[in-house]
């Protein structure tokens, strides 16, 4: 079809306003029209479609709306002129009509049929021109018109749409009224503040879709809300681990599912017209539901177009790819999966398994869920074979075992003491030691060495056993702050973690043993509190008060175990605080990374401007790490910071 080079005249709607209606001129155009010759045989399509593009930046978004008709068999096109939606009229259309009759170079003539998908719109045509020898007719599928629209997608956005939800087979508006609503309930729920994305849920009953029997909660890191669907336990696993091939990765990724929230402006191009024009169920600006899954461009049977690019809602799709849409039949059983989540207790959680009868839109559908990893928690072997290292802090059981055996048998000499190091302790795991807790505070302490060494719910579970047993420990408050969905909770739990700390120590730990903190396994738990707490202040933009934590544990341990130089320097600095920064740099010990030496250069010249010494340093860092420079200096691209680096690598950089 010729759509009269819609690269051309796209562009040009965009400086076009709608005039003044002039009821003169009005009358005078649509009898115009009338007089036009007639070509019975000819059908013009037409609608107040919205344009693909979003317009930010002006309130709200929105897309603006756009008359446009085609003629079906004479293969031509006529867009109006745009506006925004409250603008919106029926005059629009029915100038774009008429102008488009009256043009010779594109009409010339009137159609002896005209179809439109708003009824409003065919009711005030019909009173317009019902004389004129012309069939109006109030239509749903308006096959020329979405060609179209279409191809306009595709020129404005770059790439191919991705598929309608109505594209997926059996896939109804009443069934999407559902699929929101369940949404909608998923969402208040925000089952996220008891499960991360390290909790693996399996769907034991009913029998899933494929790639459906196990999901994850997403939402915890405040990212990304949602679920993610595998097809396999071992799929969950491996699809985070950072060994794993592109193939293989390719490989689980069209086997998975995802139904993730996010912004209208989010949604791919046609999802936004289901929620604006039939009023969808949504929870906020922040909450509109996109459920997708990404297939190989070959296979067969699959609906929706080849991708080009990345994919909105987390899609991250990429050419030779298509976004599949669920069917009737996978929309149900998710809208199941959600209505269960969205009525499912912290309580039923920490059961393991438990039951859900829940109305779907083909019926009620009894779920049975459950949580492996605290009905069989996992052992050591088990997570490292899934590429999950075990927490650094879980090595301090054994510290803190020894300790309580020497305290019980103290060695005359150090070879004596060597000697029953070899006796009791090498070869053997903490679980062979009988080194027993003495008191609550050591049998608390003790569970929370438990939790380090496992993960997800099963942590937050034998955290809270540990304040149960005993409300001084600081740790215990720690992991919950971890697995805390928001900044606010994580706050309080490590303001709780703070004062049990500052208990358990007593005041003359905090007197007489400033300047080698970390050196005392008992302080621990109240340093990694503080840390936290700063972060966490970071986090809400407080920093004069992070500043201040950071300070405190520096002062408590000079030494730095936790490295929070690294994190205090940079705050001075946001804060303009260039003085202590150089003060603080000055008195710290110096060291030839690339960290220390681009932060000494940046000070120099903040403080001296663009001096000699300011350059000198700048020659010094260059020299450490000269790959700095590129990447201070090219935005083109968001790098993933390393896992590790060595000096001067780019990857310190």
């Amino acid at each position: 079809m010729d759509v009269g080079n819609i690269s051309g005249w796209y562009p040009e709607l965009v400086g076009r306003r709608q005039t003044e209606d002039n009821a003169d001129m009005a009358i005078f155009q649509v009898e115009r029209f009338k007089q036009l010759p007639s070509h019975p045989d000819e059908v013009w399509q037409g609608d107040l479609i919205r344009t693909p593009a979003w317009v930010t930046g002006e309130g709200k978004p929105y897309r603006a709306l756009m008359p446009l008709w085609v003629a079906v068999k004479d293969d031509r096109v006529f867009p109006g002129a745009i506006c925004k939606p409250h603008e919106r009229n029926l005059g629009m259309a029915v100038e774009a009509l008429v102008n488009f009759a009256c043009d010779d170079a594109v009409g010339g003539y009137r159609p002896g049929r005209i179809e439109v998908r708003d009824a409003a719109l065919a009711e005030h045509l019909d009173g317009l021109f019902g004389d004129a020898d012309i069939t109006i007719s109030h239509v749903e599928e308006l096959d020329a018109l979405d060609r179209i629209k279409l191809d306009m997608a595709r020129h404005m956005l770059g790439k191919e749409p991705s598929p309608s939800p109505l594209d997926g087979e059996g896939v109804t508006l009443e069934r999407m009224h559902a699929f929101a609503e369940a949404a909608a309930a998923f969402y208040r729920a925000a089952p996220w503040q008891y499960l991360t994305n390290i909790d693996l849920l399996e769907i034991e009953k009913p029998d899933a879709p494929a790639g459906m029997s196990f999901a994850t909660v997403l939402g915890a890191g405040g990212a990304m809300f949602g679920l993610g669907l595998y097809d396999t336990a071992q799929d969950s696993y491996r699809i985070g681990e950072d060994t794993m091939s592109d193939e293989m990765e390719s490989e689980i990724r069209h086997r998975m599912w995802q139904m993730s929230f996010g912004p209208i402006t989010d949604l791919p191009t046609y999802d936004p017209d289901l929620w604006e024009d039939h009023d969808l169920p949504v929870v906020g600006d922040e909450a509109y539901p996109y459920a997708w899954s990404i297939r190989p461009s070959s296979a067969n049977g699959i609906s929706g177009d080849t991708t080009s690019g990345d994919m909105t809602s987390g899609g991250g799709g990429s050419g030779g790819r298509q976004i599949k849409r669920p069917n009737a039949g996978e929309l149900s059983y998710l809208e199941g999966i959600l209505r269960a989540m969205a009525e499912t207790t912290e309580q039923e959680i920490d059961t393991g398994r438990w039951r859900k009868k829940v109305q779907t839109f083909d019926g009620p559908i009894k779920f049975t869920l459950a949580l492996p990893g605290l009905l069989d928690p996992p052992q050591h072997d088990e997570l490292a074979q899934h590429g999950v290292m075990p927490d650094r802090r879980a090595m301090e059981r054994m510290s803190a075992q020894m300790q309580r055996y020497f305290d019980e048998h103290p060695a005359k000499d150090m070879d004596e003491a060597k000697a029953m190091i070899q006796q009791q302790f090498v070869g053997k795991g903490p679980n062979d030691i009988d080194c027993p807790p003495r008191t609550p505070l050591e049998e608390a302490q003790e569970l929370c060495y438990q939790a380090f060494e496992t993960r997800g719910r099963r942590c937050v579970q034998l955290a809270r056993q540990a304040l149960e047993i005993c409300s001084d420990c600081a740790d215990a408050c720690v992991i919950l702050a971890e697995y805390a969905a928001g900044a606010e909770t994580k706050l309080e739990f490590y303001t709780q973690g703070i004062a049990a700390g500052e208990r358990a120590l007593g005041q003359e730990t905090f007197k007489n043993d400033v300047g080698h903190f970390w050196g005392i396994l008992q302080t621990r738990p109240y340093m990694r509190s503080r840390l936290g707490l700063a972060q966490t202040l970071e986090q809400l933009g407080r920093l004069d008060e992070a500043v201040a934590h950071y300070s405190e544990l520096l002062r408590l341990n000079p030494l730095d175990n936790q490295s929070v130089r690294y994190l205090l320097l940079p705050r001075l600095l946001e804060l303009g605080r260039d003085s202590e920064a150089a003060r603080f740099m000055k008195e710290s010990q110096d060291e030839p990374s690339a960290n220390w030496t681009y932060t000494r250069a940046l000070l120099a010249y903040r403080l001296g401007g663009d001096s000699a010494m300011a350059r000198k340093e700048l020659h010094k860092a260059v020299k450490v790490n000269p790959f700095v420079i590129d990447c201070l200096s090219d935005d083109s691209e968001t790098r993933r910071i390393p896992d590790s680096y060595s000096p001067g690598s780019p990857e310190e950089a």
